[in-house]
């Protein structure tokens, strides 16, 4: 039994192994004994090596051949025979970087399926939002649309039907959105760490902004469209095709033909209108009425004392900020506070006297 000189500490370390990598591909029966080991002297690890051969086999051109049923959970175990990262031959290790933000991403959509619940070793259980190391999957199983707060502040409202999986710490080092559906963004601006979307069809990157993504697998087209600022959206498969879209343009692609066809003018919406017609512009308007518009649009409850805050006036223009910031702007005005409690906003405040109390 041969022993194992490098240290795997990433999924990195794994796929720049060119034994890892012949592991995994060829299933050669002489190598089972080796990673068989390396799996029990190494149990801590077993996770980051599932994901490795996920993410490598989702990576490859050629098809893999299905385990066998009857198979075991070493089956699949991580390869790292030989020394250095330097004897890596004929891999293009830019290629994957570029492609594995993506796939990996999408590769745990189909998470439900035989082979890769055997290569991952989880399932997704059916509740409406689960956690999965770092990830977040969050699905809006209901008739109507439901908003999706994301960690760095950040908001996402989600068409029924839809689901998306984000990064659940505001300290990722990105910042990253697998979408299966529709949702309408609201981008906290961050020029250190641009935001992306991830579809099937279509990638989208930005800065700060706010933009409607639709992409259902059973739809012919999927699109892009801008409601403030600039965006940049490429196809998936093509990420050198770049286009550049400002406020109300549009970017379709067709799902069969993979034809781009970019428009000046978007097409009018049929879903989530509330959100994308809405100016979000207030001119001294009474506190409970903007709470009323923002409650209707997003879907998310807006606790406070009525009667109190009849008195208070809010004047801004707030269509290009997340949910959460129009809240917190709206509370700065009125001198009061806000926390999130049980996926509802509930305001603290003292009112507002336009009169002092004789």
């Amino acid at each position: 039994m041969g022993h194992f000189p490098q240290r795997f500490s990433t999924v990195e370390d794994f796929l720049e192994n060119a034994a890892f990598r012949r592991w995994v591909k060829e299933r050669r029966a002489e190598d089972r004994a080796y990673w068989q080991e390396w799996l029990a002297l190494n149990p801590e690890k077993r996770d980051l090596y599932e994901n490795a051969v996920a993410l490598y086999l989702a990576i490859q051109d050629s098809p893999v051949e299905q385990p066998d049923r009857q198979s075991t959970d070493t089956d699949h175990p991580v390869y790292t025979i030989g020394s250095a990262r330097a004897s890596v031959v004929n891999w293009n290790w830019m290629k994957w970087t570029a492609a594995a933000a993506i796939l990996v991403g999408l590769l745990w959509w189909q998470l439900d399926t035989p082979l890769l619940k055997k290569i991952a070793g989880k399932e997704i259980a059916g509740a409406d939002s689960v956690t999965i190391n770092e990830w977040r999957t969050v699905a809006n199983d209901t008739d109507g649309p439901e908003v999706t707060l994301l960690p760095e502040n950040s908001s996402v409202l989600l068409s029924p039907g839809s689901q998306i999986r984000f990064r659940n710490s505001e300290n990722s080092p990105l910042r990253e959105v697998y979408l299966k559906g529709e949702g309408f963004f609201e981008v906290s601006k961050n020029p250190d760490k641009p935001f992306m979307v991830y579809t099937t069809n279509l990638t989208t990157k930005v800065l700060g902004t706010s933009f409607q993504v639709r992409s259902f697998d059973d739809e012919a087209t999927s699109f892009v469209k801008v409601k403030t600022g600039k965006v940049t959206v490429f196809p998936t498969k093509s990420p050198k095709n770049q286009s550049f879209l400002n406020v109300n343009e549009q970017l379709t692609i067709n799902t069969k033909s993979e034809k781009v066809e970019k428009q000046k003018q978007a097409v009018a919406s049929e879903t989530l209108t509330d959100i994308i017609s809405n100016p979000f512009k207030f001119e001294f308007s009474p506190v409970p009425y903007v709470f009323d518009q923002l409650e209707s649009t997003y879907h998310m409850p807006i606790r406070y004392d009525r009667n109190l805050l009849q008195n208070c006036t809010f004047t801004g223009q707030l269509d290009d900020v997340p949910f959460l910031e129009k809240i917190r702007l709206i509370c700065l005005t009125i001198d009061s506070t806000f926390e999130i409690v049980d996926n509802q906003v509930v305001i603290q405040s003292r009112g507002c006297n336009l009169l002092p109390t004789p």
